[in-house]
């Protein structure tokens, strides 16, 4: 019975496959992706870029915005054969308005 099972998961496996694969939409010619800006999601439409690395791109960015696209090389797990193929797509706008509160700005009085 085992060896039955394991043929019905591998069935399933590769069946499924292809719907996962599908699911990581990648970015048409042109498209491009602001790495200052960008949402984990919006950075996993990279090619080559997973959760994990989107994250720690939205991480460094927190510490350090990105001034120009070579910048990126700096998050662990990017490297330049990577950057070479997808440089195409990225930009680097502005960096996004901190979400804290700032020094300056006083906390709403209480009623």
């Amino acid at each position: 019975m085992i060896p039955l099972a394991r043929a019905v998961l591998a069935a399933a496996l590769l069946v499924a496959a292809p719907a996962a694969l599908a699911a990581k939409k990648g970015l048409p010619a042109g498209d491009r992706v602001d790495l200052n800006r960008a949402t984990v999601a919006e950075l996993m439409r990279l090619p080559g870029v997973g959760e994990k690395r989107a994250q720690a791109i939205v991480a460094h960015r927190a510490r350090q915005p990105f001034r120009r696209a070579e910048d990126v090389l700096q998050v662990k797990g990017l490297g330049r054969a990577w950057f070479a193929k997808v440089k195409g797509n990225l930009a680097v706008g502005p960096a996004a308005p901190s979400k804290a509160p700032s020094a300056t700005t006083a906390p709403a009085a209480k009623k």
